[in-house]
């Protein structure tokens, strides 16, 4: 028996990491109003959670923020760092915080709508995700996670065109066509499932949920591997 909805392709992690490296580029053009000491600290900070300790990454934003509470990067570090030990709520409270500073900011409303996404508030990460594709249109990653809540929803049609608009985007991820076959098999268009799932595999040789959903589309055509 095929159980729907099992394959859906997250990467949730990677594709938040990335982001701090995008503010870490930045790190130095602190405005200049900042002390010197308060740069250092939030510097210091980046540094940290490139290597991965985030709880002394997580210390210094801290520090920087309490004398720079405005400062929507180092809020916005500090909820990449959370979120990268599985801390959801309190990274939440960091994305909060930047979309109340920066309420332009695209980058804080798609980790927001991620992090909704995780904990299962499927409704909050939908508004979440739709600011971000409002204010970014030509974010692949975000029409990704809009279709991954929409699939959560159950709203297959409006996942497909979520995912269908992230492969006008970035015909190459192999996410969204891996996606893409997971949505079609629960509208049971299964033939266009599997050239999902081939397109996926083609991509990405590696993508194990790519292999399951290839899986699933055959054994609901009736046919073998």
């Amino acid at each position: 028996m095929i159980i729907k909805g099992s394959f859906i392709c997250i990467l949730v992690s990677a594709v938040i990491l990335t982001q701090i490296s995008i503010i870490a580029q930045s790190g130095f053009c602190s405005p200049a109003s900042h002390d010197e000491e308060g740069i250092s600290c939030y510097n210091k900070g980046i540094d940290l959670a490139e290597q991965g300790l985030y709880d002394e990454a997580i210390a210094e934003f801290d520090r920087y923020i309490q004398d720079y509470p405005d400062y929507a990067r180092a809020w916005y570090n500090k909820g990449v760092a959370l979120t990268q030990q599985g801390k959801y709520e309190e990274a939440l409270i960091a994305f909060d915080r930047v979309t109340d500073i920066e309420p332009q900011n695209f980058q804080a409303w798609y980790n927001r709508g991620v992090v909704l996404y995780i904990l299962g508030r499927y409704e909050e990460a939908l508004e979440a995700s739709n600011r971000s594709t409002e204010l970014n249109g030509e974010d692949a990653r975000a029409w990704i996670n809009k279709g991954n809540v929409l699939f959560q929803l159950n709203r297959h049609d409006q996942a497909v065109a979520a995912y269908d608009r992230a492969i006008g985007i970035d015909p190459h991820s192999a996410q969204a066509w891996c996606n893409r076959c997971n949505a079609l098999i629960n509208r049971s268009e299964y033939d266009l499932a599997l050239s999902s799932a081939q397109k996926a595999i083609q991509i990405d040789p590696d993508m194990a949920e790519a292999y399951s959903c290839r899986e699933a589309a055959l054994m609901e055509l009736g046919r073998d591997s």
